[in-house]
């Protein structure tokens, strides 16, 4: 992602404000893992190019979430993130080699893995790679619950006339394509037209922060082709991070904007939760009383799904306070595993009490704990497996609107919990309505 002068020209006034909300400082209690010191750092390597060996750059560098939450509270608005990236691009390992088929070649690698991490103990797996194994069972554990909400009123004016193209993002394109399909399904009963999304990739962040920039930057292309090839429509997200990725476009100078070009790509971005208009929607028995929501790191708090569903379920859905992350970090868990799991950890320890918080699953190859009681998951192509799994014999109920949140946090949940994104928990047909009559 290239970056202005004038950003570059900018020093950390090693004011702290960031201490406030790094996750990796608030897990760890180490300063020396806070945005401040890095930025320290980064300006002595700036000053001092010699001292810049490549041992210390991989320790900088590969302790960092990619939350971007430093920014956002710093005056100068420095991010950390982006100053990693630059250094792992010109300090490469094997991390970055493998995170890039994870991602590019994920439609054939994640259902593969998940199948594998079934048959392969993580006790004989290569100790760097057990994250990702951890990763691929948890894509085996997303079994839907019986519906919590469905909608009693569609606002068939909030789409009239409206043309919405669905960027779903590498989890739903490739192991929950339910999401794409309950999300269509409202839109359509909106009254919206749905463009045709097929071409979509990765949106790019991930591999920009895991330091791979040529690879992000043939990403934002083709979205942006696709986007344009639609007729420049709104363009609807329900995921956070991929929201936060394809913001960010708007500060790339080399995607050849036209005039006009980059403001109509920011209007046109919207969370899906923003689309429903005056459309209600009602609370099922089957709903818990006390829903526990994690937010993502890159809504900043400014949740619009978490505003959406205390409206929709009032009174059930709750929220830990202050920053808390779930620890995925994207490429953090092939270059620091353990901290990942630190990070995870707390998260767990705000997201429920702590007698819960103080069980986590326990570091296998199976996908049993959290949400499916036999392992599988129907959107795993190659899998079979129950619908939907019954929440009543769950204590602890969490809802978040991430796919990486979604994985993580199913990945490293204790055994009396359950992880749904919000997607999961929807009926798109009204009671009246035959389910048969739902559009695909």
């Amino acid at each position: 992602m290239t970056s202005t002068p004038s950003q570059d020209d900018k020093q950390c006034l090693l004011c702290g404000q960031c201490l406030a909300v790094c996750p990796v400082f608030l897990a760890t209690g180490r300063e020396e893992l806070s945005p401040k010191a890095k930025q320290h750092l980064l300006r002595h390597f700036r000053e001092r190019p010699e001292a810049l060996a490549e041992a210390p750059v991989r320790v900088l560098a590969d302790r960092c979430l990619s939350c971007g939450r430093c920014a956002v509270a710093c005056p100068h608005h420095l991010s950390v993130p982006d100053a990693l990236a630059r250094l792992r691009s010109g300090h490469p390992l094997w991390h970055q080699w493998v995170w890039r088929r994870w991602i590019e070649q994920g439609r054939l690698l994640w259902p593969a893995l998940a199948q594998a991490s079934r048959l392969v103990p993580q006790v004989v797996a290569p100790e760097a790679l057990r994250p990702m194994l951890r990763s691929a069972a948890s894509m085996l554990a997303g079994n839907r619950p019986a519906p919590w909400l469905r909608v009693s009123h569609y606002d068939k004016e909030a789409g009239k006339g409206q043309v919405v193209l669905l960027f779903a993002g590498c989890t739903a394109r490739r192991i929950r394509p339910r999401w794409l399909h309950t999300a269509k399904a409202l839109l359509r009963r909106l009254g919206y037209s749905i463009a045709e999304g097929r071409g979509f990739t990765c949106c790019g962040s991930t591999l920009d922060h895991a330091g791979i920039p040529d690879a992000a930057s043939s990403a934002r292309a083709v979205n942006l082709a696709v986007w344009r090839a639609a007729g420049r429509p709104v363009l609807a997200t329900f995921c956070a991070t991929c929201h936060h990725g394809l913001a960010a476009y708007v500060d790339d100078d080399t995607l050849g904007w036209a005039d006009g070009e980059r403001e109509a790509w920011r209007e046109s971005l919207r969370p899906l939760s923003t689309l429903w208009g005056a459309t209600t929607f009602e609370t099922l028995e089957a709903a818990p009383a006390a829903i526990r929501y994690h937010q993502p790191c890159h809504w900043y708090g400014k949740d619009p799904d978490l505003a959406w569903l205390r409206d929709a379920m009032p009174g059930r859905v709750t929220t830990p306070g202050g920053p808390v992350c779930c620890g995925m970090g994207g490429v953090l868990q092939l270059a620091d595993a353990p901290l990942s799991q630190e990070v995870a950890s707390d998260c767990w320890h705000h997201l429920l009490p702590s007698e819960a918080a103080a069980s986590p699953a326990p570091d296998t190859h199976s996908a049993t704990s959290g949400n499916a009681p036999d392992g599988q998951s129907p959107d795993v192509p190659g899998l079979a497996g129950p619908a939907t799994d019954d929440h009543t014999s769950r204590r602890h109920n969490i809802l978040t609107g991430c796919s990486g949140c979604t994985l993580q946090l199913t990945a490293t949940a204790p055994a009396d919990a359950t992880v749904h994104h919000w997607l999961d928990i929807i009926d798109p047909v009204p009671a009246a309505v035959s389910p048969d009559a739902c559009p695909e």
